[in-house]
């Protein structure tokens, strides 16, 4: 008897960007997506695969896309078809600004090939979801990462964190490298989830609600910034907000003295958003 195959958090966490992502561009309906898909060609003619509509032919096969109903990941040029799709629609109604057209697919095509590796790593090593095929507004349960090699300074034991689509909401709408966040997060890295902790103080309401907890399995693991944060918490959201200012800096040094300008940016915007405490009350703007 066949069994429906199981799915790891890795390629979950894949799924629910671009589920996200299609709620983020404005949630258009199915028949505009692939009314849309089909004027690709004379919308982009300088992309390669706007001709090549395996697997996006009906409207039932895109829900299944963006849903993830299928056993496998879309594949790089129905995920490319997608979101230059969505970013039209989202154009064409007002969400966004501006239509970034093809300069974002790197960044996507990045995030599918860093999901497919983490996908076969975590089959390889037995890492797999309760449910076989999760809805993308069910939170993901992350693997808690291990004891760091120095003791921790944490004041708590951590707890094993779940990515609710609300994380998922405020880090899917700030750029590349906060997706590259959200999907590495699969793997419980303390150092990930210490930046997504980060992320999410700064976001402000409703997307910080949690974020102690990212804070504490990686304090747990030894990443002693994120066992300050958590004392800064204890503080007041004052002290808390310049140390979230403090680190984001850092960081965006860091990234820019290595040439990761995605990385620089984000930590940049982490900086924006945290300088004025509680003065965010609506979702960050969409990013590119």
């Amino acid at each position: 008897m066949a069994t429906t195959p199981r799915r790891t958090p890795a390629h979950q966490l894949m799924v629910n960007c671009l589920y996200h992502s299609h709620i983020q561009h404005g949630h258009p309906p199915l028949p505009q997506i692939l009314r849309t898909l089909q004027r690709l060609p004379e919308l982009y003619t300088d992309f390669a695969g706007a001709a090549d509509g395996t697997g996006l032919s009906s409207t039932a096969n895109i829900q299944k896309i963006i849903m993830g109903s299928h056993h496998s990941l879309p594949s790089a040029v129905q995920l490319s078809r997608l979101i230059l799709a969505f970013q039209h629609l989202a154009w064409a109604d007002g969400v966004l600004r501006s239509n970034p057209g093809l300069s974002t697919l790197p960044g996507w095509q990045a995030l599918l090939s860093e999901a497919r590796t983490l996908d076969k790593e975590q089959e390889r090593q037995g890492i797999f979801l309760r449910d076989a095929r999760p809805y993308p507004e069910e939170p993901v349960r992350l693997p808690v990462p291990g004891p760091g090699s120095e003791p921790s300074r944490a004041l708590t034991r951590a707890e094993p964190v779940e990515m609710t689509s609300i994380e998922l909401h405020g880090l899917t709408t700030l750029g590349p490298y906060a997706r590259s966040l959200a999907v590495r997060a699969a793997t419980g890295d303390p150092g990930v989830l210490f930046e997504v902790a980060l992320a999410l103080f700064a976001s402000g309401d409703p997307y910080d609600q949690r974020a102690e907890s990212f804070a504490a399995n990686a304090a747990a693991a030894g990443v002693s910034p994120a066992t300050d944060l958590l004392m800064a918490c204890k503080a007041g959201c004052t002290a808390r907000a310049q140390l979230t200012v403090q680190q984001a800096r850092v960081l965006e040094h860091a990234a820019a003295s290595s040439g990761d300008e995605d990385a620089a940016l984000f930590f940049s915007g982490c900086v924006d958003r945290a300088v004025i405490p509680g003065a965010r009350k609506t979702a960050p703007l969409l990013e590119d």
